[in-house]
C-alpha cells in the first residue's frame, strides 16, 4: 500500500513545482495568483495523502479554487482588446502541460480508488481525483481564453466548465 501513496505524493510534488514554476514566469499578477492557488492545492493534496498513509485520517479535500479562478478569469477579461486576444498565445504549451499533468493525477486517483479494498483510500482518491479534474478545467479554460478569446467571452457563465 505504501507504494500508491508515495507515488501519489511525487506527483503532488511535481505539480506544485510545474504550478510555481508557472506563477515565477507567467507576467500577469492575476494568473500568478491563479498558479500559486493551484500549487497551494498540490500542496495540501501532499499533505492529505501523507496523514492518510500515517494515521489513515484526512482533512477535508474539497476546495473552492472554481470560483477564485472564475472571479480571476472575469479581471482578465475586462482587458480584452478584440485585435490582440486576452492574453499572449506563447504559454499555450505550458497550459496544455499542465493539462496533461491533471489529467495524470486524475487517472491514478481514479484508478487506484477502484483497484483498492480500503474504504477510506477509496472515498479519498475519488474525492482527490474530483479536485484534480477542477484543476485540468480551469486549466482548459485558460487554453480557450488565449486560443479562442471571443468564444470565451461569449460564453460569460463558464458553462463549458462542469462544477463537481
Amino acid at each position: 500500500m505504501k507504494d500508491i501513496y508515495q507515488f501519489a505524493i511525487d506527483f503532488e510534488q511535481e505539480n506544485q513545482k510545474f504550478y510555481r514554476n508557472c506563477a515565477a514566469g507567467v507576467g500577469d499578477g492575476r494568473l500568478e495568483k491563479v498558479f500559486h492557488r493551484l500549487a497551494d492545492e498540490e500542496e495540501k493534496h501532499e499533505q492529505i495523502i501523507r496523514s492518510l498513509a500515517e494515521s489513515g485520517e484526512i482533512e477535508q479535500v474539497e476546495s473552492d479554487i472554481v470560483s477564485d479562478a472564475r472571479e480571476t478569469f472575469r479581471e482578465l477579461t475586462r482587458d480584452f482588446d478584440a485585435d490582440e486576444g486576452i492574453m499572449p498565445r506563447d504559454q499555450v504549451s505550458i497550459y496544455k502541460k499542465a493539462m496533461d499533468l491533471e489529467e495524470k493525477s486524475y487517472n491514478y486517483y481514479s484508478e487506484k480508488a477502484e483497484e483498492t479494498d480500503n474504504d477510506q483510500v477509496k472515498e479519498t482518491f475519488n474525492r482527490l481525483a474530483v479536485e484534480e479534474k477542477k484543476h485540468q478545467n480551469i486549466m482548459q479554460n485558460l487554453v480557450t481564453m488565449v486560443e479562442r478569446p471571443k468564444t470565451w467571452l461569449e460564453d460569460a457563465e463558464w458553462y463549458h466548465h462542469q462544477d463537481y
